[in-house]
């Protein structure tokens, strides 16, 4: 039986955090918890409940999924913060002003949560925009708790804006290459599937049983055979080995981090995410040190902006080395040392070159915007090269059938010719 406890657990930072842990016992609860760098104890278990498909059904979120406003326009609503706190308006002046002239009701309602939440007593300005976490990240709150510190939060919000923007347009263009590929690849197996299903099949009846069957065609026939008797079948285990792979991938650590290191090693694309994750630290890094915030506090904000497992234990690492008395570069060269060189080299120079001259932030935005350039072109190799494998296979395919179908046709006639 597994259960799903909740814990209030300690990460490597010593924040305080309530998770919930799947497991069968709480000892197997806090030894998960344990090898992914956090810390608790029996006493900080605060509940316990068996695990359901409907625990797993609230979790989806189904309804906020279609009530989500979109980034686009956060990022209109953030920038229009910034220029307004910049002209001297307060927060609570600003959510007033684009509350009043704003049109979408779903971004309408957004500022009135902000507002409603600055009506009662706040600390930080990060707690107003902490009751939305869907839309304001542990990134953003960094740069709010900065902008308070630094008095400038006008400026540091249409920075921000800037930035998210320019990453929107690179996600959207690996996007777009996605899903147009993956139409078309749909409508190539639509057609093959009636080709092979309906249309193969006449050859058979045409050529009869004494008639010699083309290797090709016969290859083909067979295939026809497969997917007319076991197709629904062959179809649901293909469902049900996706759902099982993506099962595993989520809830399985070991798994996890095996499927994580493997798209990072793999050929072409792992370059390319390896500079996509080194990129990503050098810009929140650079960023949020430029602001002022401290350097472990950024190591947590930029740790919780990544999905990836591998790179989430290398920054936990880092963390660790540089709270032991190291400084980053020192830090990032012993976790290259020990075989997990997630971080392209680029970023080593940066580090050493930065703690030396006391000036860490600036010389790690420098290398972000030559990181940027050099993702870019990786992004485009990686295009290429999985456009080129996609219309190879679709290409190799048509010519398969195109040889079956035409071999099938001559010797038909060949051995018509010869019974006339």
């Amino acid at each position: 039986m597994t259960y799903v406890f909740t814990i209030n657990a300690t990460d490597a930072f010593g924040n305080k955090k309530r998770l919930e842990i799947k497991a069968e016992t709480p000892q197997k609860a806090l030894q998960s918890l344990k090898t992914e760098g956090f810390r608790a104890k029996m006493e900080d278990i605060v509940d316990a409940r068996k695990d359901s498909w409907l625990d797993a059904l609230k979790k989806l979120d189904i309804a906020s999924k279609f009530n989500r406003v979109p980034k686009k326009d956060i990022l209109r609503l953030i920038k229009m913060l910034g220029n307004s706190m910049n002209r001297g308006r307060t927060l609570k002046e600003s959510l007033e002003f684009i509350g009043e002239n704003e049109d979408s009701k779903a971004l309408k309602n957004v500022v009135e949560k902000l507002q409603e939440r600055m009506s009662k007593p706040f600390a930080s300005q990060t707690e107003v925009f902490s009751v939305l976490p869907q839309y304001f990240d542990d990134e953003f709150l960094g740069i709010i708790q900065a902008g308070e510190t630094s008095s400038n939060i006008g400026q540091y919000l249409t920075d921000y804006t800037e930035e998210k923007k320019k990453q929107m347009k690179l996600t959207e263009k690996f996007r777009s290459v996605l899903v147009s590929r993956g139409i078309t690849f749909l409508m190539v197996v639509g057609v093959a599937i009636v080709v092979v299903a309906f249309v193969i099949p006449q050859f058979k009846q045409l050529f009869g049983e004494k008639m010699e069957i083309p290797w090709a065609m016969g290859w083909m026939l067979s295939f026809s055979g497969l997917i007319q008797h076991y197709g629904i079948i062959l179809f649901m285990f293909l469902g049900l080995g996706a759902s099982l792979f993506y099962y595993l991938v989520t809830q399985n650590a070991q798994v996890r981090w095996w499927w994580h290191d493997t798209l990072l090693h793999a050929p072409v694309l792992g370059k390319t995410l390896r500079t996509f994750y080194t990129a990503q630290f050098a810009y929140l890094l650079s960023t949020l040190l430029t602001k002022n915030v401290d350097i472990i506090k950024s190591m947590d904000i930029i740790l919780k902006q990544t999905h990836n497992v591998c790179m989430q234990q290398t920054y936990k690492n880092l963390v660790r080395r540089m709270q032991g008395g190291d400084d980053l570069f020192a830090a990032i060269i012993r976790e290259n040392d020990e075989g997990r060189g997630y971080l392209i080299p680029s970023i080593v120079q940066a580090a050493k070159v930065g703690g030396a001259t006391a000036s860490l932030g600036a010389t790690l935005l420098d290398v972000r915007n030559d990181l940027d350039e050099l993702f870019v072109m990786r992004l485009e190799r990686a295009i290429k090269a999985f456009s080129a494998i996609f219309y190879a296979f679709i290409v190799g395919c048509g010519l398969f059938l195109a040889y079956a179908i035409g071999s099938a046709i001559i010797a038909f006639y060949e051995n018509a010719q010869s019974l006339v």
